[in-house]
C-alpha cells in the first residue's frame, strides 16, 4: 500500500484523500440515522437499519470506483514501462556520433 501512495501524482493523492472524507461523512450520516427501514428485494422483503443499507451502498460504490481507478493505475504504468523500453531500445540503436 505503501507503494501506491508513493506513485500516486499529488492530483491522485488528494482524490483519495476527499474520497475518505466523504466516506467518513456518509458513515457519520449513516450512525444518526439508525433506524429500521423495510427492503424489498426480488423475491423477498427484509428490515433492516437505514445505517446497514447506507453503509453498504457506500462501501460497494466506493470498492467499485476504486477498483476502476486501481486498474487504470495499473494500466499506465504498464504503458510507461513499454515506452521506456522503446526508448531504451531507440538509444542503443542510434549510431554514435564521433
Amino acid at each position: 500500500m505503501k507503494e501506491y501512495w508513493n506513485d500516486l501524482s499529488s492530483s491522485q493523492k488528494t482524490k483519495l484523500i476527499f474520497k475518505l472524507i466523504l466516506g467518513l461523512f456518509a458513515l457519520i450520516f449513516a450512525i444518526r440515522n439508525w433506524q429500521n427501514t423495510e427492503v424489498v428485494l426480488v423475491f423477498f422483503k427484509m428490515q433492516l437499519p437505514l445505517t446497514i443499507i447506507i453503509v453498504l451502498c457506500v462501501a460497494v460504490g466506493f470498492a467499485l470506483a476504486s477498483l476502476f481507478d486501481y486498474k487504470k493505475f495499473r494500466v499506465k504504468n504498464k504503458e510507461i514501462e513499454e515506452l521506456k523500453i522503446k526508448f531504451e531500445n531507440l538509444l542503443k540503436s542510434k549510431p554514435e556520433d564521433k
